[in-house]
């Protein structure tokens, strides 16, 4: 683990500077009960200090994936929370070798019950390094600003490990809200923004772009920006924000920045990743992050001749509807495509061979509806869907809502998405 002078400036929390050297007597004040322990810290500090603690000690540290009571109790008994790490240390222990770090996260559950990722500093220190050989020139003129939280492996990555190392100054306040997001920016200067495509694609309507002050670069994760989200940064700041493509457990993978050309959807693999395709089309991965150099991932995909891939949506995705395979992806990139949609998500109902679409109505489609009803809207988008779907897979439910449950990761729940039809 890297080390900085005491008096560096790790960032500000309520207006107040936070140095090195703070934050390891924080850590050093810290009395463990035991060797492991679950941190779940809000504040990114105090969790920043309680890791340290844990792996001064030669323990492993158990981030939950929430800090929702459930999600804490099941990564372990033994927590640590902020009033914790109030008490400040006088003495600075010695930082321990990164081969003794171990720390286990969690997956968002999304498609599933969470589930438990082990993880050492080695594997993420060498992440790290990738991300600041591709973009420290721009994080070393610039202070990080997040609207994501930190207890996830992109934010653990993003606004914590990747800062800490490079010694660049962080907000600790999460800026989910566009408005806190833009005072903090014009106060600070230039900044780099840490977010997520359910973030970016509504800012601009709550705080126009033209408003803001410029970011030196937007990173992106936890799905797929759409391209007209991408294009509205790109035309406000002159470059879409940054997209990083991965999971809990692959770390990440690829990258790519929208430019409007005809390959903006293709992804460019990180430094030192090897990608193939297997026999069903699915990406496999060989990683300096990957305990195994040959893992499969869920994702199809199309390999170019450059390098790079396209993805083709999640295997795990595909469905039978009367005996014909039905990919709900495809399924949503069509709806996409039509003008009285902006955003779309199906799902596999229970009963006979049933799928469900939950659609966002564009401003032309929310007029639509209040004019003309939602039977005439479902009957406009079956037929925009039979163009290109045969008739026996077309979805017979929809729901439309004014926006799609994310959670603080981006991600949709496919839990919250069926509830939606709890009354079918």
């Amino acid at each position: 683990m890297i080390d900085l002078p005491a008096s560096q400036l790790l960032g500000w929390s309520d207006h107040q500077p936070v140095t090195w050297g703070e934050l390891r007597g924080r850590a050093a004040a810290l009395s463990l009960k035991q060797r492991d322990a679950v941190i779940a810290c809000a504040r990114p500090f105090n969790f920043i200090a309680a890791l340290l603690a844990v792996w001064q000690r030669g323990g492993e540290a158990l981030i939950p994936a929430s800090l929702q009571p459930d999600a804490i109790a099941a990564a372990g008994s033994y927590v640590l929370r902020d009033h914790d790490l109030q008490a400040k240390g006088t003495g600075v222990p010695a930082l321990p070798p990164s081969a003794s770090c171990r720390l286990a996260l969690y997956t968002s559950g999304s498609t599933g019950a969470p589930k438990r990722v082990e993880k050492t500093l080695a594997q993420l220190a060498r992440e790290v390094e990738n991300l600041h050989a591709l973009w420290g020139k721009t994080l070393e003129r610039s202070w990080v600003l997040s609207t994501v939280p930190h207890y996830h492996i992109y934010g653990l990555l993003f606004r914590v490990l990747w800062p800490l190392t490079a010694g660049r100054p962080a907000e600790e306040t999460t800026c989910a809200d566009p408005l806190q997001l833009r005072a903090l920016a014009q106060k600070r200067g230039p900044y780099v923004l840490v977010s997520t495509p359910a973030h970016l694609a509504r800012f601009p309507d709550l705080a126009p772009l033209a408003e803001w002050q410029r970011p030196r670069m937007i990173f992106s994760s936890g799905g797929p920006l759409d391209a007209a989200s991408a294009a509205r940064y790109r035309n406000a700041f002159g470059e879409a924000p940054y997209e990083v493509f991965g999971s809990t457990e692959t770390g990440g993978v690829a990258w790519r920045s929208r430019d409007g050309s005809a390959l903006e959807d293709a992804w460019t693999p990180f430094p030192g990743i090897g990608i193939a395709l297997g026999h069903d089309g699915a990406l496999r991965l060989d990683s300096p992050y990957l305990p195994e150099r040959d893992w499969r991932m869920d994702d199809a995909a199309d390999l170019l001749p450059d390098g790079r891939f396209v993805l083709r949506g999640r295997l795990d995705r595909v469905v039978k509807v009367e005996g014909k395979r039905l990919s709900l992806p495809q399924l949503e990139q069509l709806l996409a495509k039509h003008q009285w949609v902006s955003g779309a998500c199906a799902v596999a109902l229970p009963g006979p061979q049933r799928v469900g679409v939950v659609v966002v109505p564009s401003t032309a489609g929310a007029a639509a509806l209040r004019s003309d009803g939602q039977r005439a809207v479902r009957e406009a988008l079956r037929a925009h869907l039979a163009a290109a779907l045969e008739p026996s897979v077309l979805p017979r439910s929809y729901r439309f809502v004014d926006a799609l449950p994310y959670d603080e990761r981006g991600k949709l729940s496919v839990a919250a998405i069926e509830r939606l039809f709890h009354d079918a």
